[in-house]
């Protein structure tokens, strides 16, 4: 199997999702991506911003590897199929030699702003995504290692390395075999995992009334309660917000020994006013809505 369409195979950037580890999709928003992938217009468009730009960066940040580690590229971007299910793949960012023989490489850009997700350099102390991701390269390709060339930020460049765990590989290829076979081809979806997988297995309502069972009662009352219960905080955090502000009357700050614990400023907002521009310009008005449709969850 040579293709880059993804809907006929399970990549490493889905092996976290399989197992529910992902922090990008869930084992459902996986499956729908494999059966019904959205349009591409409908992608998210800032996750495909920090991709593409991602994409940008592997040469820069693979170069950097291979001078800092003295590594000697063999290849890069190649596609590799496993030889017993053609529904598992993997595309690795780069290989190189060492004495051992090759190593997979994956290549990492990263927000500063995640750099703690990150451990001491040269372990495999990495985010539990991208050691699925390795795991699933090494199971494809029966090599023994994956290095980590992490840029994060613009200048914080590390080095990390996993090593292969074939009781850890045993148990992801048979989770991911069973998705496939159980899933993606019985066109089955996976149970849902949180409310927006909830969402996008009854995106509508069917317009009829069910009885409420032991389980939902239960549920019920508790939201009944729970929700009584916050209309009461939420009274006495009002209280406190407006007792706070009456102290602080025309004052920007509140301090406590000089610190600031408070502060209630001036800003200025700059909004656009629908209202008025509907107003002043009808027609145009009509040419920019867009009709949306969501389930709305009320308790009565």
């Amino acid at each position: 199997m040579q293709t880059n369409d993804r809907t006929k195979f399970l990549g490493g950037s889905d092996a976290a999702a399989v197992l529910g580890l992902s922090p990008w999709k869930t084992p459902l928003q996986l499956w729908q991506d494999k059966v019904m992938p959205a349009m591409p217009e409908n992608a998210d468009p800032d996750r495909m911003r920090v991709l593409n730009r991602g994409k940008r960066m592997e040469p820069y940040v693979c170069d950097l590897l291979a001078e800092e580690k003295r590594l000697r590229i063999v290849g890069r971007n190649n596609r590799y199929v496993d030889r017993e299910y053609p529904f598992l793949a993997c595309e690795i960012d780069a290989e190189a030699f060492e004495d051992d023989g090759p190593v997979n490489i994956e290549i990492k850009t990263v927000s500063p702003f995640k750099a703690a997700e990150w451990g001491e350099i040269g372990t495999d102390a990495i985010p539990v995504h991208y050691t699925a991701q390795a795991m699933h390269g090494l199971m494809i390709t029966g090599r023994a290692s994956c290095v980590f060339g992490v840029l994060i930020g613009g200048d914080d460049f590390r080095v990390y390395r996993v090593e292969r765990d074939d009781e850890t590989i045993a148990a992801l290829r048979a989770r991911e075999v069973a998705f496939w076979r159980e899933h993606v081809e019985a066109m089955v979806p996976p149970p849902a995992t949180d409310a927006s997988d909830i969402e996008r297995l009854f995106p509508r309502d069917a317009g009829s009334a069910i009885e409420a069972d032991t389980a939902a009662l239960v549920a019920l009352n508790e939201l009944r309660a729970l929700e009584a219960e916050a209309g009461q905080l939420k009274a006495r955090i009002d209280g406190c917000k407006e007792a706070l502000q009456r102290a602080m009357g025309g004052a920007a700050r509140l301090t406590v020994n000089g610190r600031d614990v408070i502060t209630w400023k001036t800003q200025t907002a700059r909004r656009f006013d629908q209202r008025a521009f509907q107003a002043a310009h009808p027609d145009l008005f009509e040419q920019f809505i867009k009709t949306t449709e969501s389930r709305v969850f009320r308790l009565r």
